[in-house]
């Protein structure tokens, strides 16, 4: 009989370990923001459920920081209404990160912004260089507290990975840039690839302007991409290396970041 336990014991742990951690990770998609969203995970959840709670938190990011939105609590900070506390939340990340990047992050480029070409019109505040980034965060939050610390989620070009190891593809100029293995860290990537205007003597102006003209990024097709703990740091740094180049690398390192550049930048 003890025999007997000890075996219905060991089968229940067993069966608990696959159910945790199925032999096939699931994925589920969907779309916030203007891009797709994919979470993958090697343990076991409820699909519907799941896709509802990112899909609502997504949803309350975007409400909080879109520009494109004229009901959004940053639109109508930048009409002069007080800051929300969720908005307040993130105005404190972004003065904290133009900070440390000595200008070259700055969210206060809407304007500047909107005459490039690139905006929806209006001044004041523009946090879509961190916004992504820190919903990600958010979702990465919640899966956590739901105990599904085994993950990876991506929102267009951020990306965080809780526990386990997940390789994540970096896309550059000419495409797929290499392959990175992640874990308990996050990565974004910017460049003048995606979003550019026109070529200018083999340079293309850029959607990320340098703060010091307020005038777009002019440089050949490239890009960087940031290695750290979380999600909006990241991407903020991303943009803000993009407008120092190469001589920026040594004081992202010095805030534990990691840079790799794509292409030829100068």
């Amino acid at each position: 009989m003890k025999r007997l336990f000890i075996l219905c014991a060991f089968m229940a742990l067993c069966l608990a370990l696959w159910q945790k951690h199925p032999a096939q990770p699931v994925t589920l998609t969907g779309r916030a923001m203007g891009c797709e969203w994919k979470l993958v995970t090697d343990q076991a959840i409820d699909p519907d459920q799941l896709r509802l709670d990112i899909a609502t938190i997504l949803e309350h990011w975007e409400q909080v920081l879109s520009t494109w939105r004229p009901d959004s609590d940053l639109s109508r900070h930048n009409r002069g209404a007080p800051a929300t506390p969720d908005l307040t939340r993130v105005l404190l990340l972004a003065g904290e990160i133009h900070t440390d990047t000595g200008g070259a992050f700055d969210h206060r480029m809407l304007g500047q912004l909107t005459r490039a070409g690139f905006g929806p019109g209006g001044e004041g505040i523009d946090l879509s260089s961190l916004g992504k980034g820190f919903a990600v965060d958010r979702v990465c939050e919640m899966l956590r507290a739901r105990g599904i610390r085994r993950h990876v989620f991506s929102l267009a070009g951020e990306v965080r990975a809780g526990e386990g190891t997940w390789p994540v593809g970096i896309e550059g100029p000419d495409g797929l840039a290499g392959t990175i293995p992640l874990s308990s860290q996050a990565i974004a990537t910017s460049g003048n690839y995606r979003q550019w205007r026109e070529s200018r003597r083999g340079k293309r102006v850029s959607h990320i302007l340098d703060p010091a003209s307020g005038e777009p990024v002019l440089r050949p097709p490239c890009s960087v991409t940031v290695i750290g703990t979380d999600a909006a740091t990241a991407s903020a740094w991303a943009t803000a290396l993009f407008v120092l180049g190469p001589a920026g690398n040594s004081a992202a390192e010095t805030h534990g970041l990691t840079v790799i550049w794509h292409g030829t930048c100068e």
